[in-house]
């Protein structure tokens, strides 16, 4: 049936005009934005009072937050459109103040949101900070070209910092005699160190970057505090006003609601000016400040302050010096308090003895660092295992070295109430323990030839060797994964389950972090009164009798220079093969690439994986195994001989070797050396009926280091070539290609 001229105009005009009703729809702006997230009555009517919420916006603070050709744009502003996308909270960026002011203005409620921020004490006093991250950028020091400062920043006079940024709040603490100039914006800090008014520029490593590139300065160095105990990286937050704990959840939950493709496609974007690898910064959402219920966080504050008992007396993992905690532990419980808001006070006692019945009588609501055993269990709840060390056992220096096995007949000392004295007498039951209420007890009936040895973990054996009885050896370690947990009152769940959640979301860099700032101090031995006197008597007094003193007194030295050399084997060498450890060749790895960057020449990495350890140790038994690696370690060594290389025992079965100033072409060499070696080698040791051999594979990658990539980069090109390596078959050598 045909339609009339005007029904067919009509139908027309409905078409076209339900066609422009759906184009609306779909692309219109709706008036309202509905969340993505599910949020409680509370949240709904909190945004539904506060239609707008105000952001801060910097003027100029690439890559991360700033104000281009009049456009609100950087890292930070994406991100917070993006969890006001999700929630449903509409968003005014308020432009046009410094930082300072925009933190007197979130001091004095006329803002709701800054959107990056470091939490420091200062801040916390007007902030409540989202529990999770919105980035964790790297701390850049931008120095002159050829001017070389000291890690600790000792030799520094003058840092040039942004006013207000937590840079200023750590200089005027931890650096009072550095002279401070403060300014609006990163390009003038920049623009006073090359006028030559301050020797370096405090920043974020990436914003530091791009103001050098984009006005291409040149004769200036921006430098990445990786291992500085002060200026490291550190999480950046959202904050609030303080008390504003409904708004802060709703921005957590826009946080946690990003999935993959959102985080994707905003680090895709911003790439090319911010460093997102694992090597500068914690994955953005993986180190999250935990998320308490309601239950959890009414505990608290009805609480109050949570009241912690430690050992006084036992460095460098923890000690009571002066009324304070300090130590590895106290690192741990400043993070602990950070992460739930809440202050943590010290109940001081004279022993662990005393601590413990503190913690039995309920005097003390946790302890933060203990071994789980079964007796303590009876009046203590704990967290799961965050941290270990291994056992010692320590003996007079003109004793003979045995091992703990060989000496369980003798006498061995340990401290009251220590969780190894449970375990080692339940191990050992015929054995003849002795027990000390304080480490100086024990380690005195050791140097007075009272009991054989004296046991606790390495690290303090370590330590009172260092500082107290440099006349004490480590004769052996055991039990290397002894591991220590958090305890709390006995049935006390709330608070449990509380520590549980903060020590879950402590990454492993962190805790890593924490360690790597105490552990190493303990090998670190300053030039003796002593020592200087010898070499004054050997200057200035020629007598005979004082000459025959001076000989005395090197003697002395010398055997106090040998145990602190062994105390280094022990600290960064490898047990079993005698090579430097992880922790050397990190350290080394380190500097190395910091050396390359400043020569500009290139650094090559091998990794060496040897390909049938496990047959191996099934075969012929672990004891052959192990003496297979040790033949194998020297063999390496007798290749790997020039004075800049470093030969490392990574894990079990890998070896790294480190080389400066080494291509690819040397790379190839050496390798065929290597590879040559152990084609030409099969081992046989006693107890074995028949000869073994070995195969290897090789993952190898070559950089030039530049302001970039840190050294992980080049670790990581050589894990993914070695992979390929072993997918290829064994004995193969794969080098770092682009491509990969």
């Amino acid at each position: 049936m045909r339609l009339s001229l005007p029904s067919a105009l009509l139908t027309m005009i409905n078409i076209v005009f339900m066609t422009l009703i759906f184009t609306h729809n779909a692309f219109a702006q709706p008036e309202k934005i509905e969340a993505e997230i599910e949020l409680t009555p509370q949240e709904k009517q909190y945004i539904k009072d506060h239609p707008v919420i105000k952001v801060h916006t910097a003027a100029s603070w690439h890559p991360f937050n700033y104000i281009e050709n009049g456009e609100v744009s950087g890292y930070n502003n994406d991100l917070i459109r993006l969890v006001a996308e999700k929630t449903g909270l509409k968003i005014e960026f308020v432009i046009g103040y410094e930082w300072n002011e925009y933190l007197e203005k979130l001091k004095n409620k006329e803002i709701d949101v800054l959107s990056n921020m470091k939490i420091t004490p200062e801040r916390q006093q007007f902030t409540t900070f989202t529990h999770n991250q919105t980035l964790s950028s790297i701390d850049g020091l931008l120095t002159r070209t050829g001017e070389v400062f000291l890690n600790d920043f000792s030799d520094i006079q003058s840092i040039a910092v942004i006013k207000g940024f937590y840079y200023e709040e750590l200089l005027n603490k931890y650096y009072p005699d550095i002279q401070l100039m403060v300014t609006n914006t990163t390009e003038q800090a920049i623009q006073l160190l090359v006028d030559g008014k301050v020797n370096g520029v405090l920043d974020s490593y990436d914003a530091i970057n791009y103001y050098v590139k984009r006005s291409l300065l040149p004769n200036v160095v921006n430098t990445a505090l990786i291992d500085h105990k002060v200026f490291h990286y550190l999480p950046k937050f959202m904050g609030v006003q303080k008390g504003n704990l409904v708004l802060r959840d709703i921005l957590d939950k826009g946080l946690l609601s990003l999935n993959k493709k959102d985080i994707d496609e905003l680090h895709q974007k911003w790439k090319s000016q911010i460093s997102f690898g694992k090597s500068y910064y914690a994955a953005n959402y993986q180190d999250r400040l935990p998320i308490l219920s309601s239950i959890q966080q009414n505990y608290l504050d009805k609480h109050g302050a949570l009241i912690m008992c430690v050992d006084p007396d036992w460095l460098p993992i923890e000690a009571i010096r002066n009324g304070k905690h300090i130590g590895i532990s106290a690192e741990f419980v400043r993070l602990f308090a950070q992460r739930i808001s809440s202050p943590i006070e010290l109940h001081v006692t004279s022993t662990w003895a005393e601590a413990l019945q503190a913690l039995k009588d309920g005097r003390c609501d946790f302890t933060p660092t203990i071994k789980n055993t079964p007796r303590r269990k009876e009046f203590l709840s704990f967290t799961p295992d965050y941290v270990a060390f291994p056992l010692a056992l320590i003996t007079a220096g003109d004793n003979y070295p045995y091992k703990l096995q060989q000496v369980l007949h003798k006498p061995l000392g340990m401290l009251k109430d220590s969780s190894y004295r449970e375990l080692l007498s339940e191990k050992y039951p015929d054995a003849d323990f002795h027990e000390y209420h304080t480490l100086k007890e024990g380690l005195d009936a050791v140097s007075d030839g009272d009991i054989y040895g004296f046991i606790d973990v390495l690290p303090v054996m370590v330590n009172q060797i260092q500082h107290a009885y440099p006349n004490l050896k480590i004769v052996d370690q055991f039990s290397s994964d002894y591991s220590f947990a958090l305890a709390v009152e006995k049935g006390n769940l709330t608070l449990l389950s509380i520590f549980n959640k903060v020590i879950g979301s402590i990454s492993l860099q962190k805790k890593q972090e924490i360690l790597n700032k105490w552990l190493p101090a303990l090998y670190e031995r300053k030039t003796s009164v002593e020592g200087y006197l010898i070499a004054v008597i050997g200057m200035f007094l020629l007598t005979f009798l004082l000459l025959l003193l001076s000989l005395s007194y090197r003697t002395k030295y010398k055997k106090l220079h040998i145990k602190n050399i062994h105390l280094e084997q022990l600290a960064m060498r490898d047990f079993l093969t005698s090579l430097p450890n992880q922790a050397y060749f990190n350290e080394f790895f380190k500097k190395e690439w910091v050396r390359s960057r400043r020569s500009g020449e290139k650094i090559s990495l091998l990794l060496i994986d040897v390909d049938n350890t496990k047959q191996v140790n099934e075969k012929y038994g672990r004891n052959i195994g192990d003496q297979c690696l040790i033949e194998l370690s020297q063999r390496l060594s007798n290749i790997i001989q020039r004075p800049a290389d470093l030969l490392a025992r990574l894990e079990q079965d890998t070896f790294a070797v480190l080389l400066p100033d080494t291509s690819e072409e040397g790379i190839k060499a050496l390798t065929a050396e290597i590879f040559y070696m152990i084609n030409g080698w099969s081992f046989s040791f006693k107890g074995m009926k028949d000869p073994g051999s070995i195969t290897m594979s090789i993952g190898a990658a070559c950089m030039v280091s530049n302001g970039d990539y840190l050294e992980e980069e080049l670790m990581r090109r050589a894990e993914q070539a070695l992979y390929q390596a072993q997918d290829k078959g064994k004995g193969q050598l794969v080098i770092y290609k682009n491509n990969h």
